[in-house]
């Protein structure tokens, strides 16, 4: 019996030494908590702020061809760095902003996309690459330039952390995101 004992004491003992101590386990939970922060913080605002603004330009894009089949005359998209004018040739201006849209107004009441404006701060430092400076389209939705002559397949890349791009397809107008 009293070897028995002895033999209990001795492997609660090593039990207690075989365990982690409550300090290296608060170390190892505020390690991990510590590098979850910076996986978390780091990239997944920055792909839903390029999402969303590619998702922007591509419907304006759409929006505008199909304002050139719907009036039945050339409409298009004027690009610049940080942004894009929708203009149509029925119109003497610019066509009036979408309604919902602060993005989308130079306060004229104009269709101005401008990502570095106050009330686009959604899209901050967000740029535009297009292929050609204006890419119109004609009452059938194909893509032309500002004078009306047949264009080749066009780009827009939108940048942020990373780029994506729209494509426009020659002939047929189609829009489409790479």
């Amino acid at each position: 019996m009293l070897q028995f004992i002895m033999t209990f004491n001795s492997g609660s003992k090593q039990s207690r030494e075989a365990g982690f101590t409550l300090i290296e386990s608060v170390m190892v939970i505020v390690l991990i908590a510590i590098l979850s922060a910076v996986v978390f913080l780091r990239n997944p605002f920055d792909a839903i702020k390029l999402n969303s603004a590619v998702r922007k330009v591509f419907s304006d894009i759409r929006y505008t061809q199909k304002l050139a089949i719907s009036n039945q005359t050339r409409a298009g998209i004027t690009f610049n760095g940080n942004g894009y004018t929708v203009y149509s040739n029925i119109v003497t201006s610019t066509i009036a902003k979408s309604s919902g849209d602060p993005c989308s107004n130079d306060g004229a009441g104009s269709f101005v996309v401008n990502f570095n404006s106050s009330q686009c701060s959604n899209y901050s430092s967000v740029t535009l690459t297009p292929s050609v400076p204006t890419i119109a389209f004609d009452s059938l939705g194909k893509p032309v330039d500002a004078t009306g002559n047949p264009l080749a397949s066009q780009t827009v890349i939108v940048n942020y952390s990373g780029n994506k791009t729209i494509n426009i397809e020659a002939n047929t107008g189609r829009v489409y995101e790479n």
